[in-house]
């Protein structure tokens, strides 16, 4: 480019019409840009106030004169005055305003860092062409509204940062007009409007031109060779940037863009954040509100228009009601008013525009494929391999596919093939998928649920777990769907197979409530199926008065069937349950009985589990040679039938018994050994349980730093697989640790959390062994009516779960420590019992550690 300053180059002819006004006259008088004016010398000369410049671009000869810039028909900028003006002999300028410029919204979060980004990537390019993507409701228009606004870009712009609004546009000519409006150029009549805009943005100053809502007019011509001809002008014009947001996953293509990514969902904390913002009393009050708000703002995806309609809507309720209404009405309470049309005030009116998008290309498949996929609120995983399954009942899936991803219907990460929970939701409500493709998305899901569910403990469990966890909430919701709208048994059978691996891993009755109301028109073998895994799940969560009920019922329906050996199991678990209820003579009674029964049916496996139990009762009993005598028999008849799991169990048990008596060295070489074999045959229960009393035996040898530190290993594998009683149980053990170091305030803290956990379990001994605990530390403390209290509730709730021998033990303290206050006997200064019976006392109220789990 040359440039001289004070000198001219000669006007063309073609440049003899353009009039001009004087520059006073313009400083005067700015509704006068439609008035006639003088030819271009006589212009020039009289605004010729200031340095000039001659300079030859790419679009021809431009002309600066006093802060002017003159190209071809147009002065195309003025940095003269505070106003810009464009002029036109041919045409007069517009006299519609242009449209208001919107300012960025105040309720912004989570872009802050993409924002900087894109400014520092905009003011050191030069000619940027940035494309921001993603569905409806994720935040373009704010972004790209905080972008141009950013000080950077300012600082590069001006004021030549123009929003190009396309909602309504349907033309290329349309959109090229609403530029040049906005722009404030005119048009000379004749004109190509592509050509006028692209002339305009050549010889103006720096300008960045924001096209919002760009699939509007992208879509709305079949034929998309006219619009892209006027992004490629516009982008390629010397001086001008782009900036585009578009409902979409890919950009236009034909464009070297700088730039192109779809937004992300939120962050849980951005999401926060935006929701405060608006209702900052929502729940402030209530105790549960931050946990309830944080899993409704999961439930949405983090999808930011959805957060905002749901702030709006939940002002004056609690997190909690507006969850419940969530899960019942949907997107439905996501919008302002019942009849807005605004796709800012409602989801599904910004949703359903996606949709009509997609309706238009003429494809039916791609909405009975949008169908599908919403069925599966985790994304459909290994979805390239998938969508050649879904292909065989839906032969137009691939093309399908590439138009929902193009129109940001779905979106996909790595092998996830996902529909954000806005769009799941409104599809679901309005476009359902059929039967026959409902049944396309069960046959693969229920074939991964037969190969992985059943399989045991052992070399291939790890696999299985990892094949079904991901997948745990899509094969759910499959599940609670099918209920809903095609209930067969076949259901109910998956719902039984899922639940059994959940009894491995992360005990859940769940899926068994979601199919429950199928249950009693069952044939009697599927019922008595869902009643024994019922009963398994609520023995493992210590449920027992339901496990107990459960089992009863099955026990019933395997008689119906004359499936003799599940009556024999039945019996033995009601045994089992009795014995964990303490109630020893009546536990005898039924595992004796369910003996006999698996010695009548020839069952090795089956006596050897009954044996075992009868160890236990033993050992409850207090009767340790009698106990290690039955689990020694019992181990023997699983080694017999090379069922090692059970066999580990009762190694496990040896342990335990060893523990009892305090035969520490013995009982470590025991549990080491079943923790081994535990893990080796992948299962993390046992190991865990093992590893816990391996950490009360370092305890009892007053190796405090070794046992803290096992038991705190013990509580974080109890916590990955789900298995909340361990975890409080290794939490209380802890407390107990700190306990007798006279660490009396964290002891305080650890115990009372361990206390909060029983309760949200349910267990009621763990509970009044916390309660009993605390009690001790107030009266070490001398602080005698909390200390009493707190024993006398825990001797009440011994009482009431029929522990009478740990009730009689909270008596015996109280009564020590009234004792000591007058002959300081029995106990230490400091109030706590004296070391033999606090070793006494922590033999005789010992937890069963592995209780009986066939798992």
């Amino acid at each position: 480019m040359d440039i001289h300053n004070n000198s001219l180059r000669a006007p063309s002819s073609e440049s003899s019409d353009i009039v001009l006004t004087s520059k006073k006259a313009r400083l005067g008088e700015i509704d006068a840009i439609n008035d006639a004016v003088a030819g271009p010398s006589h212009a020039i000369r009289s605004i010729a106030m200031g340095p000039t410049f001659n300079a030859i671009g790419t679009s021809g000869t431009v002309t600066m004169v006093a802060g002017h810039y003159i190209n071809h028909n147009y002065i195309v900028d003025s940095t003269a005055g505070n106003d810009i003006h464009r002029y036109s002999s041919s045409e007069p300028a517009t006299t519609h305003p242009p449209p208001s410029q919107p300012l960025p919204p105040e309720i912004f979060y989570g872009r802050d860092d993409l924002v900087s980004d894109l400014a520092g990537l905009i003011s050191h390019t030069e000619k940027p062409k940035i494309v921001i993507l993603g569905p409806g409701g994720m935040g373009k228009t704010s972004t790209a509204l905080h972008l141009i606004n950013h000080p950077r870009v300012i600082a590069r712009y001006q004021e030549r940062r123009f929003f190009v609004g396309c909602d309504a546009l349907t033309s290329t000519e349309g959109l090229a007009q609403r530029i040049l409006q906005v722009i404030k150029v005119a048009v000379p009549a004749g004109e190509n409007l592509v050509d006028t805009v692209h002339r305009a943005l050549m010889g103006a100053a720096p300008t960045l031109l924001l096209l919002d809502n760009f699939e509007s007019v992208w879509e709305a011509e079949p034929d998309h060779g006219a619009i892209r001809d006027l992004l490629l002008k516009a982008s390629n014009a010397s001086s001008a940037s782009l900036l585009i947001t578009m409902r979409a996953a890919t950009p236009p293509p034909g464009v070297r863009w700088t730039y192109f990514e779809s937004l992300p969902p939120l962050s849980p904390a951005s999401s926060r954040d935006i929701f405060l913002a608006i209702n900052d009393s929502c729940g402030k009050d209530l105790p549960d509100s931050d946990a309830v708000l944080e899993e409704l703002l999961k439930e949405l995806d983090y999808v930011p228009l959805a957060i905002h309609l749901l702030a709006q809507a939940s002002l004056g309720f609690s997190p909690r009601f507006m969850l419940e209404q969530w899960r019942e009405r949907r997107t439905q309470i996501l919008r302002l008013d019942s009849f807005t049309e605004d796709k800012l005030e409602s989801v599904e009116v910004s949703v359903s525009l996606s949709i009509k998008s997609l309706e238009r290309t003429g494809h039916p498949g791609a909405i009975r494929l949008l169908g599908m996929f919403c069925l599966l609120p985790d994304g459909l995983l290994q979805w390239q391999a998938r969508l050649g399954l879904v292909a065989q009942c839906l032969p137009t899936s691939p093309s399908d596919f590439l138009l929902l991803r193009k129109f940001a219907l779905v979106y996909t990460t790595g092998n996830k093939l996902g529909v954000l929970s806005p769009i799941r939701h409104f599809i679901l409500q309005h476009y359902p998928p059929d039967s026959e493709h409902v049944q396309c998305v069960h046959g693969i899901f229920w074939k991964l649920v037969g190969t992985y569910s059943r399989v045991k403990f052992g070399p291939e469990f790890d696999s299985a777990k990892e094949a079904l966890r991901p997948e745990i909430g899509n094969i759910s919701n499959l599940i609670e769907h099918a209920v809903r709208y095609q209930p067969t048994e076949r259901i109910l059978d998956v719902a039984i197979d899922m639940s059994w691996h959940f009894y491995k891993t992360y005990p859940s009755t769940d899926i068994l409530k979601m199919v429950s109301p199928l249950e009693p028109t069952a044939d009697p073998a599927m019922r008595a199926q869902f009643w024994e895994i019922s009963g398994e799940i609520a023995y493992k969560q210590n449920r027992y008065k339901e496990s107990t009920s459960s089992f009863t019922q099955a026990r019933v329906h395997f008689l119906d069937t004359s499936n003799h050996l599940k009556v024999a199991y039945c019996s033995y678990r009601l045994g089992d349950i009795l014995r964990m209820q303490c109630q020893y003579p009546a536990a005898t009674a039924m595992l004796t009985q369910a003996r006999d029964e698996f010695l009548a049916l020839d069952d090795p496996a089956g006596l050897g589990r009954c044996l075992r139990g009868l160890g236990h009762v033993l050992y409850m009993q207090e009767k340790y040679p009698e106990a290690s005598a039955r689990l020694t028999e019992a181990r023997d008849k699983f080694l017999k039938v090379g069922d090692h799991l059970g066999a580990t169990q009762c190694l496990q048990s040896l342990g335990n018994v060893l523990y009892m008596q305090s035969e520490y060295s013995e009982a470590s070489i025991k549990l080491k050994e079943a923790r081994s074999e535990f893990l080796a045959m992948g299962s993390d229960l046992g190991a865990a349980q093992c590893l816990q009393i391996l950490g009360q035996n370092l305890q009892a040898e007053q190796k405090y730093d070794e046992a803290s530190e096992a038991l705190k290993e013990a509580r974080a594998e109890f916590l990955k697989i789900g298995d909340r009683l361990g975890a409080a149980q290794c939490l209380r053990a802890l407390g107990e640790i700190l306990v007798e170091q006279k660490i009396f305030s964290d002891a305080s803290a650890t115990l009372t959390e361990a206390l909060d956990q029983f309760r949200d379990i349910g267990n009621h001994y763990g509970e009044s062994q916390c309660l009993e605990s605390l009690g001790e530390i107030f009266l070490a403390q001398g602080q005698r009516t909390e200390g009493e209290s707190l024993l006398v509730r825990a001797r009440d709730l011994f009482l009431e779960i029929g522990m009478e021998g740990d009730a009689a033990w909270c008596s015996r303290k109280i009564e020590n420590f009234v004792r000591s206050e007058a002959e300081k006997s029995g106990f230490g200064e400091d109030g706590l019992l004296s070391s033999a019976e606090q070793s006494e006392a922590e033999r005789e109220d010992a937890e069963v550690v592995g209780n009986d789990d066939d798992e």
